[in-house]
């Protein structure tokens, strides 16, 4: 019975845990203060963007695009409309505000996650606290799992790309070695011609 106890204990504590990194607060969208839930993490606010952007690449739903006809002007937020993102039930339009979070060695950021249902129909606590909370889900998801899918996914490119590199240096390299064989092999050819030539000139002098 007691190592029940501890075993739910411990499940429990790592819950709260898990769940003590997301946190909800407030961003702006387009002038509006909104709820929003919020995380931290050790991506440099350019590399979030880029983690969440291949997010939903995976999903196939492009970001929406910045105001504007033919200059397009930043929005201040990234939007993605109608996705069905993981742990929750409904289709939303999801909303990221990222900001660079200065610190001793790399930079690190801070992300804001809202959702609507369309246009205004801003989702808060206290509006759906179900989907609200799923919500969160989602959040802890990203932070946790996908942003270090993403961290991975980068180190296996950048290797990748290395060892490519290595493979063309080594292939030149084996070129190149072939190509001096086969100047050697020529060379070796051409003395044994002629020592044979002077030898053929020595003996008919005699």
């Amino acid at each position: 019975m007691q190592k029940k106890l501890l075993v739910i204990l411990f499940l429990f504590t790592g819950f709260i845990a898990l769940h003590a990194q997301v946190r909800d607060g407030r961003t702006t969208i387009d002038t509006t203060v909104r709820s929003a839930v919020i995380i931290e993490s050790d991506l440099s606010q350019s590399e979030v963007e880029n983690a969440i952007e291949s997010y939903f690449d995976s999903m196939h739903i492009e970001k929406e695009k910045g105001k504007g006809f033919i200059i397009k002007k930043s929005m201040g937020y990234m939007l993605f409309r109608r996705a069905k993102v993981e742990n929750v039930s409904d289709a939303l339009d999801v909303y990221f505000v990222t900001e660079n979070k200065k610190q001793k060695g790399k930079d690190a950021s801070t992300v804001y996650i809202t959702a609507s249902r369309g246009l205004t129909n801003f989702l808060t606590p206290d509006n759906d606290q179900k989907v609200w909370s799923q919500l969160r889900d989602y959040a802890s998801y990203m932070q946790s799992n996908y942003f270090e899918q993403y961290k991975l996914y980068v180190q296996l490119a950048d290797v990748s790309k290395d060892m490519d590199k290595k493979k063309k240096k080594l292939d030149d390299v084996l070129k190149e070695k072939a190509d001096l064989e086969s100047n050697i092999s020529n060379d070796s050819l051409q003395i044994v011609n002629f020592n044979e030539a002077l030898l053929k000139l020595k003996i008919k002098k005699q």
